[in-house]
């Protein structure tokens, strides 16, 4: 991604380079979507509007967290422009907690046997494997509250520097609640790749696969740092 100058404070979030952040992401998620349930399966557009645009919500939502966790270490694009970064940085990490909000309410108007028939019981009501992953979900949320909080220009004087660092490392603890999440609600469908439209994965085993990234990145930077100091 190239970047473009502009008369835009540095600070701002809104600016060229993050558009182009969001369209790549965003419109990336809702093509995958499209691709994957309508042309390759057999979804009907009518469920477009929510059922299938949540689906590239919630990729979309694990896809700009992670990315948040890996500019300035794997994702180098914005290293010749520090502040620059720092504004991706935060635009990725706010812009995935608000898709992620968005995911939690678009799923509790969809959530019916009449579109999650395998999270329900023949009563009507959730089964283990629905509220596991609901009550993960929910959990997972309210954890990245606080690095979005965080976010804020006040919040590193407020909380000081080693509180904020420890309030930005819950984004970590986030992402494992996430890939439990995802793994309660779309495991089954993972290990029979023979149902998978077109060959296609499952939306939720893409997001999976970009939730752990981030958590690879960490552990090595963790374990390459203990070896430097030994």
């Amino acid at each position: 991604m190239s970047d473009e100058h502009s008369d835009l404070p540095a600070h701002r979030l809104w600016q060229p380079t993050t558009a182009k952040w969001f369209a790549a992401v965003f419109g990336g998620s809702v093509v995958y979507a499209i691709v994957r349930y309508h042309f390759a399966g057999d979804v009907e557009w009518r469920h477009f509007p929510l059922f299938i645009f949540n689906k590239a919500t919630s990729l979309a939502a694990v896809v700009f967290v992670s990315c948040s966790y890996l500019i300035g270490k794997i994702i180098r694009w914005h290293d010749h422009d520090k502040a620059l970064r720092l504004v991706v940085i935060k635009f990725c990490g706010l812009v995935g907690f608000f898709l992620a909000g968005i995911h939690a309410f678009l799923s509790l108007a969809l959530l019916s046997p009449a579109y999650y028939a395998k999270y329900f019981d023949e009563t009507g009501r959730l089964n283990l494997q629905g509220e596991l992953a609901i009550t993960v979900g929910v959990v997972a949320l309210f954890l990245l509250m606080a690095p979005a909080i965080l976010t804020l220009p006040m919040m590193p004087k407020a909380v000081g520097g080693k509180r904020w660092k420890r309030g930005q490392r819950v984004g970590y603890l986030t992402l494992i609640l996430v890939v439990a999440h995802l793994v309660v609600l779309g495991w089954k469908g993972w290990l029979a790749p023979k149902g998978w439209q077109a060959g296609i994965p499952p939306i939720s085993l893409v997001a999976v696969v970009v939730a752990l990234i981030p958590l690879v990145v960490k552990r090595r930077l963790v374990r390459e740092k203990h070896k430097t100091s030994e």
